[in-house]
């Protein structure tokens, strides 16, 4: 079985910009359930858990055609909460190499690149993510993807993830969107970020 990932933080941790009563029920309704749901599933299936769950991606050809959409499904809702709480830290950290200098390369500096992220977030129709990803040549890739779609489906690895789900922040926020955005992106664990980018490159050169 999937093991749950332990926040390295409280559920208190982003008080005020994001309460308690949010993030709590973000992790244990939401991820925990996602969880739960595709433990079940591959447990259905006789699945040996041999290899991590980014991997369902390429081997969804192994499972019967009518449950591999629920498989991706649930595989998506684990792998993008997962990335998302490991995305924001209470901690702040300057931008580690070599993160800034690609990021500053490609959109003009950090705070440029926020205003895009923010931008692309507050636009997403419907539920979804905005992700950073890099794709298979090593460059970085900022895209919305709607419900639990993952860049991993298209060969990208994601290294940042912002959650714009209702339930990520309509307690605290109603429909105020872009406000949720401007509070919580400044919490952007950039340390963590910088270490997937660097696991990544070299991910995408062995594939």
């Amino acid at each position: 079985m999937y093991q749950p990932i332990q926040l390295p933080y409280s559920f208190s941790s982003f008080v005020p910009k994001l309460s308690e009563k949010t993030l709590k029920n973000h992790y244990e309704g939401h991820y925990l359930r996602y969880l739960k749901q595709l433990n079940q599933i591959l447990a259905n299936q006789n699945f040996s858990f041999s290899y991590q769950a980014p991997s369902l991606y390429r081997n969804i050809d192994a499972f019967p055609i009518i449950i591999r959409d629920d498989i991706l499904f649930q595989t998506g809702g684990v792998l993008n909460h997962e990335l998302y709480f490991q995305s924001i830290s209470p901690s702040k950290v300057e931008v580690p190499e070599p993160l800034k200098s690609k990021l500053t390369e490609k959109y003009g500096g950090i705070g440029q690149f926020e205003d895009r992220l923010f931008s692309l977030a507050a636009e997403l129709p419907g539920s979804g993510y905005t992700f950073l990803a890099v794709n298979p040549s090593g460059d970085l890739v900022l895209l919305n993807l709607a419900n639990q779609d993952s860049p991993y489906m298209f060969g990208m690895i994601p290294i940042l993830a912002f959650d714009v789900w209702e339930h990520s922040y309509y307690l605290d926020y109603l429909n105020h969107r872009a406000e949720y955005l401007e509070n919580m992106i400044p919490f952007l664990n950039y340390q963590n970020i910088n270490q997937l980018y660097k696991q990544a490159l070299t991910e995408q050169k062995s594939i």
